[in-house]
């Protein structure tokens, strides 16, 4: 009967370590199909990239599963998000409208386009279907322990795909915020974010840039028109004064320049001035 026992005994562990060997095996093999796999579409990304005209990566992100590389060429100021099956484009920096860290569908951190030119066009995408795309993802702040999936969602000015996600963890298992594969996932999609956020900045600094000459030419003219209206409509005895006021500052920065404290540059400069402005 000992000996029957002991026999079942070592027949069972046989099975449960063989059981054991063979699942560890397949996991293991499918593990290495999968990397595989998303190598595979990972240079598949790759080569879609170098087909972009005027485009050279000065830094890039693969998503783990190999099917999206956010890459930036610092130098021509683009960034394009490629996929693995799609053909890729590229867009410049002024054309990045909004990053938004989102966590199983709640947005934790987001950055928008601030200028006027900017804002306009976002708000444009914003009253089409893309809205309800975005307001659904800035609803709410994830409160959950776990945590399935993180993206970073890139809002565009593409009437075509607006909206690109790149995902730093898609798991059908929930990992606890704790968890180092969490981590590991967020910091990397931060980063990313971090980095959107700056090629946001440099867009609307650069839009600002463009938007400040134009307002100020706007009021110089305006400044000229209402002169020249102030002008028609004096009396003889205004247009004197006027004159005689302008005569009086001509004269001031006169002695200035004489006096080395204008250079002569600049004397035309603020003359011309009077002259214009009044």
């Amino acid at each position: 009967m000992g000996t029957l026992f002991s026999g079942n005994w070592f027949v069972a562990l046989i099975i449960l370590v063989s059981t054991l060997w063979g699942a560890s095996y397949f996991f293991n093999k499918q593990k290495e199909i999968d990397e595989e796999e998303n190598y595979r579409k990972e240079l598949a990304t790759r080569d879609k990239l170098n087909e972009l005209p005027n485009f050279k990566v000065s830094q890039r992100y693969i998503s783990p599963d190999g099917t999206t590389t956010l890459a930036i060429d610092e130098h021509s100021k683009q960034f394009s998000i490629a996929k693995y099956d799609r053909i890729p484009k590229s867009y410049k920096y002024s054309e990045l409208l909004k990053s938004e860290i989102v966590t199983d569908g709640m947005s934790i951190t987001s950055t928008n386009r601030g200028s006027q030119i900017g804002g306009a066009l976002l708000g444009g995408l914003l009253t089409g279907g893309v809205g309800a795309i975005i307001g659904g993802l800035s609803a709410s702040k994830s409160t959950e322990e776990k945590i399935k999936k993180i993206e970073l969602v890139v809002v565009v000015n593409d009437s075509t795909v607006p909206v690109h996600r790149i995902a730093f963890l898609d798991s059908s298992s929930p990992y606890a915020k704790s968890s180092t594969e969490y981590k590991e996932a967020y910091d990397k999609a931060y980063h990313c974010h971090q980095l959107m956020s700056v090629l946001i900045r440099q867009a609307d600094e650069d839009d600002r840039n463009t938007e400040l000459p134009a307002i100020e030419s706007s009021d110089q003219t305006n400044h000229i028109e209402d002169t020249k209206e102030n002008r028609r409509n004096s009396t003889p005895e205004e247009a004197i004064s006027l004159n005689i006021s302008i005569a009086d500052e001509i004269k001031k920065l006169a002695e200035l320049r004489d006096e080395g404290i204008l250079t002569s540059e600049e004397f035309e400069n603020q003359k011309k001035k009077l002259l214009i402005y009044g």
